[in-house]
């Protein structure tokens, strides 16, 4: 394994993540609406408290890694990316041929075990803070810990993850059931550090947590991706059950209703630099659809599969039709593929990206109601109904036992565009049959990302 991957996997150092955080991601957050990720008390700040918010600030920064969600659009036929330089961002996931040595198989393993290492580090950090400070601490990296485990499963699937996080090419791959595990066993870790944490933190997470930034209000996060591992382990009952502690809002009447939640915010400012984006700072998806070039696409079959697309804000405000470019488009990079429809749903370099919203949460507690052992098929649709009426949509008719699947995977197609889970929801329900491959050299990735090569014993 090279030097890079090393110190990826291995775990970091404090001091190297403090280093990072203080010489480059401290510079980077220093606009006016980034201001919160100054250190929390800068009158008086220990040199504890104020190391502290220096690994957090790190720790947020790295964790906006999200060219998965490019990967998996691939794989999940959701999406093109148009690259000629480098097709096989593309070609890969979409004709099933990763390479266990390719950066594409490399970044994200790297990035998101990047992002454990220094949860690891945070925590080992605080041991020196009083008990309540401390359990602060480990509420948020364990909650994020296990957020990037439940990732990763979802991308290796069946190869499995390592949750040994020693630089150790010999630790054991897991199974997918026991890495979920492992995350629902750190999250409920967390869950009860936060109830033990006062009533606010040592430090600030900034803007992408307004209104879940105290220990009590970042539970219901915690809580939230409680019930979305839940949901991927097939275990409704607990799903359900973490869903009462989350931020699900019951009463959704309006499009910023379904975007109440978490997000990974961004900075244009020179040291801002998100982990496997392209440079110059910024949303790592942002695109002008008045550009003469466009990068990322939605599928041919994207629009026409919704029936309501005139009036769905899933279509109207995450897809566009170019202004400049001539559609359809063929798809520079991926020769015989074209597109009519180009991916708008951040259109500014400050736009943030989801970690969790209200409109999974609605989603996840249909599924749980639909297909779990006490089947609620009314509330199943009354919740598929309320994130439709909030996006423009008409209501469904009733579910039933026979619908309810396909409805659930349907509104998961729309209401998650773009975010990483279409190929997963198709995999864990074993309904990769419903998408086709294109062209001849396609096919349809059915076993996840293979092992990465630096990661089984030579």
């Amino acid at each position: 394994m090279n030097l890079f991957a090393n110190r990826r996997f291995g775990g970091i150092r404090t001091s190297a993540v403090a280093l990072l955080a203080a010489a480059v991601l401290a510079v980077g957050f220093t606009t006016s609406c980034d201001q919160n990720f100054n250190a929390p008390d800068p009158n008086s700040p220990t040199p504890e408290t104020a190391s502290i918010q220096s690994l957090i600030t790190g720790l947020l920064a790295n964790f906006r890694y999200t060219e998965i969600n490019e990967f998996l659009g691939a794989a999940g036929r959701e999406t093109y990316t148009s690259a000629a330089d480098d097709p096989r961002i593309f070609n890969q996931p979409a004709q099933d041929a990763v390479s266990a040595s390719d950066f594409t198989t490399a970044r994200p393993w790297a990035n998101m075990y990047f992002t454990i290492g220094n949860a690891r580090s945070v925590i080992a950090a605080a041991q020196k803070l009083p008990a309540a400070d401390r359990a602060g601490v480990e509420g948020v990296a364990k909650t994020i810990w296990a957020h990037e485990l439940i990732r990763l499963s979802g991308l290796w699937y069946d190869a499995g993850i390592k949750i040994e996080y020693k630089f150790d090419p010999s630790a054991p791959f897991v199974a997918r059931a026991q890495s979920l595990a492992e995350a629902a066993k750190l999250l409920d870790e967390a869950n009860t550090a936060l109830a033990s944490a006062g009533s606010a933190f040592v430090f600030k997470l900034g803007p992408g947590f307004t209104n879940y930034d105290t220990p009590a209000q970042y539970a219901k996060v915690n809580r939230a991706i409680r019930a979305r591992c839940a949901a991927f382990q097939g275990d409704y009952t607990a799903c359900l059950t973490a869903l009462q502690g989350s931020f699900l809002k019951e009463a959704t009447t309006t499009w910023a209703d379904l975007y109440i939640g978490v997000n990974h915010v961004y900075s244009t400012q020179p040291g801002d630099i998100t982990p496997g984006a392209r440079s110059g700072g910024g949303s790592p998806y942002n695109q002008n659809i008045a550009a003469p070039s466009i990068r990322w696409w939605a599928h041919k079959d994207h629009v026409s599969d919704n029936p309501d697309a005139a009036v769905d804000l899933r279509i109207l405000n995450k897809v566009a039709k170019p202004t400049v470019v001539a559609v359809p488009s063929s798809i520079t990079g991926a020769a015989g593929l074209s597109a009519s429809w180009a991916i708008n749903m951040y259109p500014d370099l400050n736009t943030p990206t989801t970690i969790i919203r209200n409109e999974e949460l609605l989603l996840l507690r249909a599924e749980a109601r639909a297909l779990g052992t006490s089947k609620d098929l009314a509330g199943a649709t009354a919740d598929i109904n309320r994130v439709r009426a909030a996006a423009g949509a008409p209501p469904i008719a009733a579910l039933t036992d026979a619908t309810a699947l396909t409805r659930i995977l349907y509104e998961r197609r729309y209401s998650l565009f773009f975010e990483g889970y279409r190929w997963i929801d198709l995999k864990r329900f074993n309904r990769l049959t419903d998408i086709k491959a294109e062209r001849a050299v396609d096919k349809i990735m059915q076993a996840g990302w293979p092992k990465p090569l630096t990661e089984i014993p030579q």
